[in-house]
């Protein structure tokens, strides 16, 4: 274990360095030296007293002064362009027809739909009905950089991945896992206009840990708010290295074909005419990007706060629970002066109390967008249903106030009803309950972090582009 320890942070330290080889953004400065002339001239007429009588002729009066000054002073222009293709938090990949006689994850299409009875209730699996979605990929840190081969031949990437897990089925024997792994890619445009559409043939390259080669191709719509959508199709080999679980090492050979499901979010792709466009002059589809927003909220029908499960009545903390999510958008639609959003995020979690709590994984959410004040003050009504791993609904409104430039001071109130599972679980005393069912009205308070509210002169629509 120490040395697979040892061979993590080796490959975590290489990352860093490759990454912090190349900037996020490029910047560029024209120092320009401005020059100004300035040329007053002063003219004055004296007429001397006394006769002119006479034809006598007096020397002319008239005085002209000339004064001259130079001014001259450095002015510095700033222009920043984004220096990547491609920027992700996070990948999930749902894989087909890549079983390698194991039992399946059940992940889901998109590889994240887990079961919820199984991880916070302790039922075993249900692997005695077939599956199509077997198998994951999972990948956390994804930056892909211009890469300039064949005479500067466009749409050509090379990129790094901090972390990676492919994982055919449960088996742990057929896990193969990468840390900073390289890729190339080369991407065929489809369509060139938001949402991009083009397909994309790789080839992944794994050293540290599980040593795989991984060719792909992959079909790829977005990027549209951080939303992507791709389809995979793909053969993986190579050795499993360390990568095994359990007292020993495993160091067998592993190769499956796949073909897979993905969908991310916070998740941003350029072209690469963008990399040579200043940021100021993006186009953005999104009234917001944000990567998490948290509230706690005090909700009615709650016998218990979370944060105290064994404390109820009037010792029950009147802090119950919190929302949350992570990596979310809203997508201004145009229509209705782009006052109807629609959006979703990675992760979305509504915990009313010690037994009412819902799981949302890519759920659907509608709002209306309205500024209020400012631009940059938003309220947002909302209908939001979440249809796996929990099934709820979800209403009410948010109002988000920005303390920063990437920060938001936020007030929500709600209403959540539905189901959490399907299984019993235990509170602290060991006494069983119901956790199923779960419904509450709720107040709160809480904070976007990296959280970004656009403007309406921000918004694609709003700069006299066609409504795509």
């Amino acid at each position: 274990m120490k040395q697979h320890r040892i061979l993590f942070a080796v490959g975590a330290l290489l990352m860093s360095a490759l990454v912090g080889c190349s900037s996020f953004t490029r910047t560029e400065k024209d120092v320009h030296t401005i020059t100004r002339h300035d040329t007053v001239v002063t003219e004055r007429v004296q007429n001397p007293p006394g006769d002119r009588a006479n034809g006598v002729i007096y020397p002319s009066s008239r005085v002209i002064s000339y004064d001259r000054n130079v001014l001259q002073h450095d002015s510095v222009v700033t222009r920043e362009y984004p220096n990547f293709i491609r920027l992700a938090l996070f990948e999930s990949v749902g894989l087909a027809f890549s079983g390698q006689g194991g039992h399946s994850l059940n992940r889901g299409v998109f590889g994240i739909q887990f079961d919820i009875d199984e991880y916070l209730f302790g039922n075993p699996p249900d692997t005695t009905s077939s599956q199509l979605f077997v198998g994951a990929i999972y990948r956390f840190g994804i930056a892909e950089w211009r890469l300039r081969w064949f005479d500067d031949d466009p749409d050509w990437s090379w990129g790094i991945t901090a972390y990676e897990l492919m994982q055919p089925d449960a088996s742990s024997d057929h896990r193969l896992t990468g840390v900073g792994v390289l890729s190339v890619k080369k991407r065929f445009r489809i369509h060139d206009k938001i949402p991009y559409v083009s397909i994309t043939p790789g080839m992944e390259f794994s050293a540290i840990m599980s040593q795989y080669v991984n060719p792909n191709v992959a079909l790829e719509i977005g990027s549209i708010g951080g939303l992507n959508f791709r389809a995979y199709a793909g053969y993986t080999f190579g050795m499993q290295g360390l990568a095994g679980t359990g007292s020993g090492y495993s160091s067998g050979f592993v190769s499956f074909p796949y073909m897979g499901l993905g969908f991310t979010s916070f998740d941003f792709l350029n072209r690469q005419e963008e990399t040579e466009t200043e940021w100021k002059y993006h186009e953005h589809s999104a009234w917001e990007i944000g990567l998490v927003q948290f509230n706690f909220i005090g909700a009615s029908n709650q016998v218990a706060s979370i944060f105290s499960p064994d404390k109820t009545g009037d010792s029950a903390s009147k802090l119950t629970g919190f929302t949350a999510r992570v990596g979310n958008a809203m997508l201004a639609l145009p229509f209705l002066d782009q006052h109807i959003a629609i959006g979703t995020s990675l992760f979305n979690g509504v915990m009313l109390g010690a037994t009412g709590y819902g799981i949302g994984v890519l759920p659907i959410r509608l709002s209306g967008w309205f500024n209020v004040f400012s631009d940059n003050i938003a309220v947002e009504p909302f209908v939001e249903y979440n249809y796996t791993p929990s099934q709820f609904s979800h209403v009410g409104a948010r109002i988000a106030f920005p303390v920063g430039d990437n920060t938001t001071l936020q007030f929500v109130a709600g209403y959540a009803s539905g189901v959490t599972g399907s299984a019993k679980g235990y509170d602290s005393g060991g006494q069983p309950f119901n956790p199923t069912e779960f419904s509450g009205f709720y107040l709160g308070i809480g904070a976007g972090l990296f959280d970004k509210i656009f403007h309406r002169s921000e918004l694609r629509y709003g700069k006299g582009y066609p409504h795509e």
